[in-house]
């Protein structure tokens, strides 16, 4: 360093006689060198020097050599410090530059997450269904909209092998006279209009019998329902269904079923603003002597937990809430669930009325394979019941 310094002197005195750009040309040590002592002591350099060196440097394209040295940088976003790293914090980026300078371009999986269109931060955000296990049998349900499950089986008898036995969306009139199972699907099946017969029974449900016949086609419902005491709409219903053409058994179609008006999204709020927790009871339709049980936590650690019990087996279960629908977690089956077990659920019905249309597809080991779909409502709404699954065909 001294000796760079003695050899700097002759130049700075150069200048300082009045020595001009063209009697003096600079090369980059040289600058480099100017710089240096002009960092130590601004006075001793005169500025025009100093100004001419910079925009040297600053024009001088870097050396190869020492790009090649250049180690790579490492994505700040992978370490065991990413949390703190204001490389990672997503959209906050855009409020303020990183010190550290421009983040790395990183490719980011799709969102979780669906937003409707707003123009700040408010804006309303509901988590996507992304199953961790298998997919949900059906198509999910939204907010305030009808919403149900139902078995779809072969003939007219509601009831059939289990593996032949598919699971549907299922629609239903609100006053009973219409149904659809797979309702815009390949598998549609639309009924013919049908009479309605309500009668009173004494556990917080009616009984209904739907029945019409156009020719040879012929529908039918036998089902549970509870009913709006002001418009008399059907709120919930569970049961049997049946559709079919008696002179080509080919089109002989039945099942049970479980349905209700999803919960409002203000309902939803309701339930979320204050971090509730609702309990849920009932009969399987397929199966009356299989008892189910849920539990439904709301706010910020929405989850769900139940059970289901039958007389020669029981299984536990829980998982997700995302909006109206729930899909179980395949880490929270309890230990006899086999795997690729699924159960899925729609909330139904505004709060202190609620339900939940709900399917189950369990393997359970040394048992078997179930499939059953059932309506189950909020324990402080009134008592459960249910129809018995062994009616037979209309």
């Amino acid at each position: 360093m001294y000796l760079a310094r003695l050899l700097l002197i002759p130049l700075l005195v150069a200048w300082s006689l009045g020595a001009t750009a063209a009697d003096l040309p600079l090369d980059d040590q040289d600058c480099a060198k100017i710089l240096e002592r002009w960092a130590e002591n601004p006075g001793a350099v005169p500025s025009h020097l100093v100004e001419r060196c910079k925009e040297q440097l600053a024009a001088a394209p870097a050396p190869v050599a020492a790009l090649a040295a250049e180690p790579a940088v490492a994505d700040p976003c992978t370490g065991p410090g990413a949390a703190g790293s204001v490389l990672c914090w997503g959209p906050w980026a855009t409020l303020a530059p990183a010190a550290a300078g421009e983040p790395a371009k990183l490719d980011f999986p799709e969102s979780d997450f669906d937003c409707e269109a707003g123009s700040d931060i408010a804006d309303q955000c509901v988590a996507r269904i992304v199953p961790i296990g298998p997919a949900p049998p059906v198509e999910g349900c939204a907010p305030g909209t009808p919403c149900g499950f139902a078995t779809l089986v072969a003939g007219l008898t509601s009831n059939g092998d289990v593996e032949a036995t598919s699971f549907e969306r299922f629609d239903l009139a609100g006053d009973g006279s219409a149904f659809v199972v797979d309702p815009g699907g390949p598998d549609e099946i639309e009924s013919v209009g049908m009479g309605v017969i309500v009668t009173p029974r004494g556990d917080g449900y009616e009984n209904m019998r739907s029945r019409g016949r156009v020719g040879d086609h012929e529908s039918r419902l036998i089902a549970r329902i509870v009913r709006d005491g002001e418009s008399g709409d059907i709120e919930l219903a569970a049961d049997i269904w049946t559709d079919g053409n008696r002179t080509n058994s080919a089109l002989d179609r039945s099942g049970y079923f479980a349905w209700g008006i999803a919960t409002s999204q203000s309902g939803l709020n309701l339930l979320s603003g204050n971090g509730l927790s609702v309990a849920f009871t009932g009969p399987m339709s397929v199966n009356n002597a299989t008892q189910a049980s849920l539990t439904v936590n709301f706010g910020s650690q929405a989850g769900w937990s139940g059970t289901w019990t039958n007389p020669a087996w029981s299984f536990g279960a829980g998982g997700s809430v995302n909006g109206v629908n729930l899909l179980s977690s395949p880490s929270q089956f309890t230990g006899n669930v086999q795997s690729g077990s699924v159960v899925q659920g729609a909330l139904l019905g505004e709060p202190g009325r609620m339900g939940i249309a709900h399917l189950i597809d369990v393997n359970l080991a040394g048992v078997g394979h179930i499939k059953d779909v059932g309506l189950l409502r909020e324990v402080t709404g009134g008592p459960t019941g249910g129809t018995t699954g062994s009616m037979g065909p209309p």
